[in-house]
């Protein structure tokens, strides 16, 4: 067994972890990153399943750690316009209501954790390692947590940081309490190609059927692409996931007329679809003694927004300048320093959450609130290009972390 000790351990090797790891390295710590899975290759053909609608604050982290060129340019999509429907209203977005210079940037998982894992190769602060923790304990207050891996090792720590999922086992170490509410809902993933082009906008519905949204993918050969987001009710969900491709492509060819996309019809499959089951968990806290959770660790929400992978990335962004602006002697794990961490983040979580929560039980098939009275709502919202730029505003992250 060999022992070591880090300033930082960061459980779990997804997106949220790497970019934890490399903005805190490059922030001047030593950091220790356990269960790395090293990104999948992007497909030869065609786009992989999990696409993310990253907003400005998320680019403006990538752009910082020096990942954002790293990324294939010919796979980045702006998204220039938003159209969101329901109950036969329209509310629409544009450029011009945004902050920055897109509503968002839409990005293949895969790409993302590629050029971090090729960032944090050459980051020397940074100690990534496949394996992940298989115990994690501290024997008391004023000792180091320590973290012992599937090969063996043991490592102590000050500072341990929960960027392992929903299910975080260093949530559950820490005693940090879960509140989880089941929609009962999958979401669906699948591309396809179009007929005509898009022009990077990304169109919603809200229905019955649950909510359903295309977002733009950039061409390949030529060839227009969307990525399709089904948040639908689970029978459905069944059924629509027992189709063939080219079955569940005429499908939701079939919806384009709701979605407001009639345009881009008919759709043809590009791959087959993914799916997995919708729940909103939150911490109890972002913090405890020692611990900090970021990413789905702290908050997994309904997607309907796309805003889970930002949520996350902000997440890092905040805990790295926390930890830099600390005052000098404070230790990592000072808990005035940790709530100050989690103050900073809990404004935007909260209001993520109560939106994305409002909206799916809003629309669900037996809502409360009459289908006229939402349509009027939507219609007054589309109607003040304020309320629009205040939406849009909150939407890009900027607020939580200028």
């Amino acid at each position: 067994m060999q022992a070591q000790t880090t300033d930082i351990l960061i459980c779990g090797g997804g997106i949220a972890g790497k970019a934890a790891a490399l903005s805190l390295a490059q922030g001047g710590f030593d950091v220790m990153l356990l269960g790395a899975r090293p990104a999948a290759a992007l497909p030869a053909a065609g786009y992989a399943q999990r696409v993310y609608a990253l907003n400005a604050a998320s680019r403006q982290l990538l752009d910082a750690l020096r990942v954002w060129p790293e990324l294939p340019a010919g796979r980045i999509q702006r998204v220039d316009a938003m159209r969101v429907h329901a109950d036969g209203a329209e509310l629409g977005f544009t450029t011009a209501d945004a902050p920055g210079d897109a509503l968002a940037w839409i990005v293949e998982s895969d790409a993302i954790e590629a050029a971090l894992d090729l960032a944090l190769r050459f980051e020397r602060r940074a100690r990534v390692v496949a394996a992940p923790a298989t115990t994690i304990a501290r024997s008391g207050g004023t000792a180091p947590w320590r973290i012992e891996t599937a090969d063996g090792d043991r490592i102590d720590t000050r500072l341990l940081v929960g960027a392992d999922g929903q299910d975080s086992t260093v949530r559950d170490a820490a005693g940090i309490a879960v509140e989880t509410r089941d929609y009962q809902q999958r979401g669906i993933v699948a591309n396809f190609a179009c007929a005509r082009p898009h022009g990077g906008t990304a169109f919603q519905v809200f229905g019955n059927d649950g909510v359903i949204a295309l977002l733009p993918l950039a061409p390949l050969a030529g060839t227009p692409m969307v990525s399709l987001v089904w948040s639908a009710p689970e029978l459905l969900a069944q059924d629509l996931l027992a189709l063939a491709p080219d079955a569940l492509a005429r499908r939701v060819t079939d919806l384009l007329p709701t979605l407001g996309a009639e345009p881009l019809g008919p759709l043809a499959a590009a791959g087959s679809a993914a799916s997995w089951p919708l729940q909103r968990r939150l911490a109890g806290s972002a913090v405890g003694d020692g611990v900090v959770l970021v990413g789905d660790a702290a908050h997994r929400l309904h997607p309907l927004a796309g805003q889970g992978l930002n949520l996350g990335l902000q997440d890092v962004q905040m805990l790295a300048r926390t930890l830099q602006q600390r005052r000098p002697g404070q230790p990592l794990d000072d808990p005035r320093l940790l709530r100050q961490y989690a103050r900073s983040r809990a404004e935007q979580v909260l209001a993520l959450a109560t939106v994305t929560d409002g909206l799916a039980r809003l629309y669900r098939a037996r809502s409360y609130v009459p289908p006229g009275l939402r349509a009027w709502g939507l219609r007054l919202a589309n109607a003040m290009p304020p309320v629009k730029q205040l939406l849009t505003r909150y939407a890009s992250g900027l607020p939580y972390v200028a």
